[in-house]
């Protein structure tokens, strides 16, 4: 059941990814180093990251409650690229994209919720 919610999410995803580039003219990254604004952006990922596998290593959570904190960490993550692309490049609509990812990911931790 797990496994058809994430697959269905990632589907919908890609599909929502690709229409509202298209409506929106927003481009794609060509390099991994495009998604991030800035450094202090880059980095800021990177400390999150190691916090939040620090958190979940330590406190012994498992079962439904790590899936939930999983896709709630990848939404507060999408929420803040989606603040900083917002404040930052209004112009490039990056955000747009964020903010369903963020959108996605709740989606998905409510599901895993009343599913699981």
């Amino acid at each position: 059941m797990l496994a058809s919610l994430v697959i269905g999410a990632f589907i919908a995803a890609g599909i929502l990814d690709l229409l509202l580039r298209k409506k929106f003219s927003i481009e794609t990254n060509k390099k991994f180093s495009d998604q991030f604004l800035n450094k202090g952006h880059m980095v800021f990922e990177i400390l999150i990251g190691v916090a939040f596998l620090m958190f979940i290593s330590t406190s012994g959570v498992v079962g439904k409650q790590l899936y939930i904190l999983l896709f709630l960490f990848f939404a507060m993550l999408y929420a803040v690229r989606a603040l900083l692309e917002r404040l930052l490049q209004r112009e490039k609509k990056k955000y747009i994209i964020s903010l369903m990812y963020v959108t996605i990911c709740l989606v998905c931790s409510v599901g895993i919720l009343l599913v699981m």
